[in-house]
């Protein structure tokens, strides 16, 4: 307590129950890092006489850090102010001691208290926050908001902003006001609606009870629904996944809605979405393709496959080409079924160009396992070299029978027999050099017939994903 002149002590202030209702501030210069700040403190009351409600009030060194006022933020401390309730002064918002708003706002900054504690009210978006004279934070009505954050792992400051990202880390969770605005108006529509239940219920008891009872006839009684306010549940790893599942899908149902106009709107940001779509697509096609290498498949597998997914045999080729025919028949059987010339796909490429395509598996041996002659040179495997006879003879047959095919197939009536190439699709490259030089030195030879194994399949889409990976900005200086 301070002396007066002569010594004499000095009585502290009285304040009533009514004076201390009123918020009272101190406000200091201060800096925050290295920008300007103001502080702004709460005045706080003991009561020091309770049968005569005298209340004294506290050192101003103890008065309680309310808000600290910055150009483009406050960052609050917020606490019940109720001088009468048990959790006077206690933090308001649970384990967030520290909420702060951004409002990129590049307010002057108070040079009095009142003029601060009003301000802070105008910057501090509408409906989401208390004002200083009730202890700042987020509204009572918006509890259920902190409590559920509160639920993040050591969460203990509370960042509210105007911009959209969403995040939980080292303690700091961030939330737009947007978001916490669309809350704010969810949990007023849940209490409009709770309401008028609660009303249609009050006003059943008294349809069935007295209404009912009078006039039966009249007034038939009402089937009870129980209906709930809200209907909740926990969503389980299924129901998660269900419903990413489903919103991924309208996303991509809103994007198809709006192309014609993000053409115009957004040409850029479309064509790089078109590039990542084409991008992750064919990484997904790669990653089935090698899962599909080392599993051993059969022929009619790998043809389905083919079948599925098109892009893969066209790699084979230089010019774009159309698949014309899967299981086409270059020749047909006789009255016992025997004799039929069944070619896995038919390619039809630009111009007037056609490409036999034949298929076999990744474990379809290219070699003899013996030299032919010494140690170097080894003879084609009768596999392959059946394989590369096949699809000759089925050249053969379909330009013998040309006009018929032609006929029946509208489809082949803009190309000719004169260039029908052929391609068999078989095994892997040998690892071994001296097989791997006679390989060459055969499928070299083969001049109707282009030999491409699985692996070199594999490597072209591996090449193309790679070009299709977005490059890294040059650096200019």
């Amino acid at each position: 307590m301070a002396n007066g002149v002569g010594g004499a002590a000095v009585a502290p202030q009285s304040f009533s129950d009514v004076d201390v209702q009123e918020a009272s501030f101190h406000l200091e210069a201060a800096t925050e890092g290295t920008e300007l700040a103001r502080k702004l403190y709460l005045r706080t009351y003991r009561l020091s006489n309770a049968q005569d409600r005298i209340w004294h009030a506290m050192p101003e060194e103890e008065w309680p850090l309310l808000a600290t006022i910055l150009p483009n933020s406050i960052i609050m401390h917020p606490i019940h102010t109720n001088p009468y309730a048990q959790s006077y002064l206690k933090p308001k918002n649970g384990r967030f001691t520290t909420v702060i708003y951004v409002d990129d706002f590049g307010a002057e900054l108070p040079d009095d208290a009142v003029t601060a504690a009003s301000r802070i009210d105008l910057r501090l978006a509408w409906g989401l926050f208390d004002p200083a004279s009730y202890g700042l934070g987020l509204h009572r009505g918006l509890d259920l908001v902190w409590q559920g954050l509160s639920r993040a792992q050591h969460a203990e400051v509370l960042v509210i902003s105007q911009h959209p990202e969403m995040h939980a880390k080292d303690g700091v969770v961030s939330i737009s006001a947007q978001e916490v605005d669309s809350l704010r108006r969810a949990f007023n529509r849940v209490t409009t609606n709770g309401r008028k239940l609660i009303r249609k219920t009050k006003q059943d008891i008294v349809h069935d009870e007295v209404l009912t009872r009078l006039d039966p006839e009249r007034f038939r009684r009402v089937v009870q629904m129980n209906q709930t306010l809200v209907k909740v549940r926990r969503e389980g790893v299924k129901q998660v996944a269900a419903r990413e599942r489903a919103e991924r899908r309208s996303n991509v149902q809103v994007v198809r809605k709006q192309l014609s106009s993000l053409v115009t709107e957004a040409p850029q940001e479309l064509m790089i979405l078109h590039a990542e779509i084409e991008r992750v697509t064919l990484v997904k096609m790669i990653e089935a393709f090698k899962a599909k290498l080392a599993s051993n498949l059969t022929e009619p597998h790998w043809q389905t496959f083919f079948e599925q997914n098109k892009f893969v045999l066209s790699m084979t080729f230089a010019r774009p080409v159309e698949l014309t025919h899967t299981q086409f028949h270059a020749k047909g059987s006789t009255l016992t079924g025997a004799g039929a010339q069944i070619g896995d796909f038919l390619f039809k490429e630009y111009g007037q160009a056609l490409a036999i395509v034949e298929i076999k598996t990744p474990e379809t041996e290219l070699l003899q396992g013996v030299a032919y002659r010494g140690q170097e040179v080894f003879g084609p495997n009768s596999k392959l070299s059946g394989a590369v006879t096949q699809v000759l003879f089925q050249q053969s047959e379909l330009r013998k029978r040309w006009m018929t095919h032609s006929n029946d197939n509208p489809t082949l009536r803009q190309s000719d027999a004169d260039v029908i190439k052929c391609v068999v699709v078989a095994g892997r490259m040998p690892t071994d050099p001296a097989k791997l030089r006679s390989f060459e030195v055969f499928r070299n030879a083969c001049k109707d017939v282009d030999i491409v194994t699985f692996d070199e399949l594999l490597a072209k889409l591996e090449f193309l994903e790679m070009q299709l990976a977005p490059k890294p900005e040059p650096d200019l200086f």
